[in-house]
């Protein structure tokens, strides 16, 4: 008990002692010793003699405990360890002070919160993603888009699918009609060129991208954010053009509401995870930007519910997705996606385990191929050649690291069986049914 009171002083010392020293940059601190160290120590309790600190009892030790500024959720052990770890034999005393003001507790310091700051980083962000963000006007309508690459004079736009979607089934090329339009001052412009071309769409992820050319004025391009690291309650912004040309450019401000959601508000051929956010959105922001507090584009808008009992529920396609799509369109203008050979509930636990999916096999695919059976529950996936399993905690898991990989991909399959866990035979994924 009296080592730890000895130590609990050491560090009360110290504490109040950290506001009071100044050192010339100039100046040769002084180093201490260690039983220098112990003599502050001794000389500390000395001034407290008064108190009989070393006949606390147990109660009154706890007490003086939580007056102090350290943590009371320590045991004895864990702070004579880390006393013990932090105090070499040499030290200046602005040393000591750096080591004891990083072990408080944050409620130690004040924080000042300048809203004005924060809202002026916030504008000048949304300033600069404005800038990215064009207006697309197609012969059947018109959306929004995100410039995200620059080759020279050549920008990359991603939209959504529906937005050129007449364009799209256009049998040639150049019949395809795509105007661009951009803001600067407050005025609208638009792209001088016949250097427009789509380069591929993909119905069932709603993602779609063309290419613009633009010798007089020059684009600033979007990053893509991560979007399996977002969270419900993260702050996020829409920017697009609702309603046409009198509204272009408009921002609105919504939280993420949640971020695996599965919403076909289209047609049959949508199939993809979603994000849902509150951001207020219109018929015109399709193909707009969803971005975080840095800037980052973490979804494409692309629909909303519109009923008279709901409010506020909007989608965007994540950027992960997105990114995965416009990589394969460029290269390919189409998207064959491997195919696993399985089934399951989107929603639901169906086998009663705390994690992984539950799965029917479809016969003749990779899955089968691999010998599961019915009933197995995938926990993880992992290309042949790679040292670790993907975990695997429900189908939105499962889903996104099939897409990521490729037709023809050699996987092994990480599952359970009657609460056994096996590892399958390299199996090879095949073409999705939909895209064969």
């Amino acid at each position: 008990m009296k080592k730890i009171l000895v130590l609990l002083m050491f560090f009360a010392v110290l504490t109040l002692s950290a506001c009071e020293y100044l050192f010339d940059a100039n100046e040769t601190p002084k180093m201490y010793s260690e039983s220098e160290i112990r003599g502050f120590i001794d000389e500390a309790l000395d001034q407290r003699d008064s108190e009989n600190l070393l006949n606390l009892t147990e109660e009154e030790l706890n007490d003086f405990i939580e007056t102090l500024l350290i943590s009371t959720t320590l045991t004895e052990q864990e702070i004579i360890h880390l006393v013990e770890s932090y105090l070499p034999n040499d030290l200046t005393r602005g040393e000591l002070i750096d080591i004891i003001e990083g072990l408080l507790p944050e409620d130690r310091y004040n924080t000042v919160y300048d809203l004005e700051d924060f809202e002026n980083v916030v504008t000048s962000m949304l300033e600069d993603v404005g800038k990215s963000v064009v207006y697309v006007q197609t012969t059947s309508g018109s959306g929004s888009g995100v410039i995200y690459k620059r080759n020279d004079n050549t920008y990359y736009v991603v939209t959504n699918h529906h937005v050129l979607r007449e364009e799209l089934e256009k049998s040639s090329e150049s019949q395809q009609n795509v105007s661009v339009y951009y803001e600067r001052n407050g005025l609208l412009n638009v792209i001088e060129t016949s250097d427009t071309r789509i380069i591929g769409g993909d119905a069932t992820t709603d993602i779609a991208v063309f290419r613009f050319t633009s010798l007089n004025q020059t684009f600033p391009t979007l990053n893509f954010g991560d979007s399996s690291t977002i969270k419900p309650g993260q702050f996020v912004y829409a920017v697009g053009n609702p309603l046409g040309f009198q509204y272009y450019g408009t921002v609105t401000q919504g939280v993420i509401s949640g971020t695996t959601r599965y919403y076909n508000p289209l047609n049959d051929a949508f199939n993809a995870v979603v994000i849902q956010h509150d951001a207020p959105m219109s018929p015109g922001n399709s193909g707009g930007a969803l971005v975080n507090l840095n800037g980052e584009v973490i979804g494409i808008n692309f629909a909303k519910i519109v009923d008279s009992v709901a409010s506020n529920i909007g989608f965007a396609i994540p950027s992960n997705t997105v990114q995965r799509i416009v990589n394969i369109l460029e290269e390919h203008g189409s998207i064959s996606r491997p195919f696993l050979g399985i089934s399951a509930d989107v929603y639901f636990n169906t086998c009663n385990v705390e994690f992984g999916v539950c799965v029917n096999v479809i016969a003749g695919g990779a899955a089968a191929n691999a010998g599961l059976q019915n009933g197995d529950v995938i926990i993880g996936l992992k290309l042949e050649d790679s040292s670790e399993f993907i975990e695997i905690l429900n189908f939105h898991d499962l889903r996104e690291a099939i897409l990521n990989l490729q037709v023809g991909d050699r996987v092994i399959i990480q599952y359970t069986r009657n609460g056994t866990t096996f590892e399958s035979s390299p199996t090879e994924l095949d073409v999705h049914p939909d895209d064969q």
